[in-house]
């Protein structure tokens, strides 16, 4: 967690980061390393949704209409984040 740094700040870079990470840019270690520790709750809930993301088809995992749900509302957290 960068401390130091304001509140819109660091969700700046959460944001970033997210996007970094769903374009395979950065591992999901390297998001969690950075944000998992956030007091900040906006920032909590990205980490919820990429620490909890869905599997796609096969047993256990999510149809098209459920996965789409989930990208729409992890691409809507980021839009929160950037525009906080």
């Amino acid at each position: 967690m960068i401390s130091d740094s304001p509140i819109s700040e660091r969700r700046l870079r959460a944001a970033a980061a997210a996007r970094a990470y769903l374009e395979k840019k950065i591992s999901w270690d390297t998001f969690m390393e950075k944000f998992s520790d956030s007091t900040d709750e906006r920032i909590q809930e990205l980490v919820d949704l990429i620490e909890h993301e869905p599997k796609i088809g096969g047993f256990l995992g999510v149809n098209a209409v459920e996965w789409s749900r989930y990208q729409s509302t992890l691409a809507e957290v980021i839009t929160l984040l950037e525009s906080s």
